[in-house]
């Protein structure tokens, strides 16, 4: 379970949420590849909190079958408030640069347009970002074994040295 990653798909288009989700599925199923659906804002932040999950899919029109839902943007400021460590992909149909550049603004790691290729845009968004998490991870790990390293090297010197004043007949 510690490897599972959890991907958040925030879309009120039930159709298109349930064939991405299997086209994810289908595209990770050598990782451990856990999708959570929510057709609104409110439904995916509330779960937001207890879960914290890595990566989240966000439509940016959300008010299409709930008028006076929160927008994309909205959940998005949210969602990066919670954790700012989050990777969001914007998923829309406007093929806007402005909305494009107000998403990248507002924290998106990627902005993706309903189209044909959809399914492939996010596959490879999701697979980026994924192997992004597991260069950081990498990293940390191989930064806590460097200090390790340090550490240990350190404390050697230091007793060789502690010996070397107060006990020096021991190192002849």
């Amino acid at each position: 379970m510690k490897n599972m990653i959890d991907i958040f798909i925030v879309e009120d288009n039930k159709i298109l949420s349930q064939t991405l989700k299997a086209d994810i599925e289908t595209t990770f199923a050598q990782k451990d590849v856990r999708i959570h659906l929510f057709e609104s804002g409110g439904e995916c932040i509330e779960r937001f909190s207890k879960e914290k999950p890595p990566i989240v899919i966000l439509d940016y029109h959300l008010d299409s079958k709930k008028a006076g839902a929160m927008d994309g943007i909205k959940v998005l400021d949210k969602l990066k408030k919670e954790n700012s460590d989050v990777d969001v992909i914007m998923l829309t149909s406007e093929d806007n640069i402005a909305i494009a550049i107000k998403s990248f603004h507002h924290g998106a790691s990627d902005y993706i347009v309903k189209s044909e290729t959809q399914y492939k845009k996010i596959n490879n968004s999701l697979f980026h970002l994924i192997k992004m998490r597991e260069a950081k991870r990498e990293a940390k790990r191989y930064k806590r074994l460097a200090v390790s390293f340090f550490l240990c090297i350190s404390l050697i010197v230091v007793s060789i040295v502690v010996m070397q004043v107060f006990a020096p007949f021991l190192l002849r």
